[in-house]
C-alpha cells in the first residue's frame, strides 16, 4: 500500500493550466502570418522599430525634443511661408534654420530643416483654430513641404 505524496506546509502544487497550451498556438499562428509576409516588408519593419535605437535615430529623438519644447511660442504664417517668433522676427525657412542652428550648433542645418518641414506638416496645431480653418493649414502647409522638398512627400 502506496502512501499518498506529503508536501511541505505552505507551499503549492504547481497546476499546468490552458494558457500554456493557448500561448503556444498563439505563438505558431503569429510565425505562421510571419512566413506570409514578403521578405522586403519584413525588413522595412524591422530597420522601422530599430531605427530609433540607431545613431541617426537617436539624435532625431533628441534634436525633436529639443526643437519641439523650442518651437512652443513660434507661430506659422502658412500664405506667407514665414516661422513667427515671439520676439516678432518673421523668418522663412533657411533664416530659420540658422536661427535654431546657432542656438543648437550640434544639429546639423539640413536635420533642423527636415524637422521644421515635419513639424509644420504634423505637430504644429495653432490654438483656436476651425475645423474649416486646420483643413486651409493642412493645405498650405502640404503646399510648402512639397515645394521645398519635392518628391519627399
Amino acid at each position: 500500500m502506496s502512501k499518498p505524496a506529503t508536501r511541505k506546509p505552505g507551499v503549492k502544487r504547481r497546476r499546468k493550466n490552458g494558457w500554456d497550451i493557448d500561448r503556444r498556438s498563439i505563438e505558431a499562428e503569429w510565425e505562421a502570418a510571419l512566413l506570409q509576409i514578403p521578405d522586403e516588408i519584413l525588413r522595412e519593419e524591422i530597420a522601422f522599430w530599430s531605427w530609433p535605437d540607431s545613431p541617426e535615430g537617436a539624435l532625431w529623438c533628441d534634436l525633436s525634443a529639443t526643437l519641439e519644447v523650442f518651437l512652443k511660442d513660434v507661430v506659422v504664417d502658412a500664405k506667407e511661408r514665414k516661422f513667427l517668433w515671439p520676439d516678432a522676427k518673421r523668418l522663412d525657412l533657411d533664416k530659420s534654420v540658422r536661427r535654431i542652428n546657432k542656438q543648437y550648433p550640434e544639429f546639423q542645418k539640413h536635420s533642423i530643416r527636415e524637422f521644421l518641414i515635419f513639424w509644420i506638416q504634423a505637430l504644429y496645431v495653432p490654438k483656436g483654430c476651425s475645423k474649416s480653418q486646420m483643413g486651409e493649414l493642412e493645405s498650405l502647409t502640404e503646399r510648402w513641404a512639397e515645394d521645398v522638398n519635392p518628391g519627399k512627400n
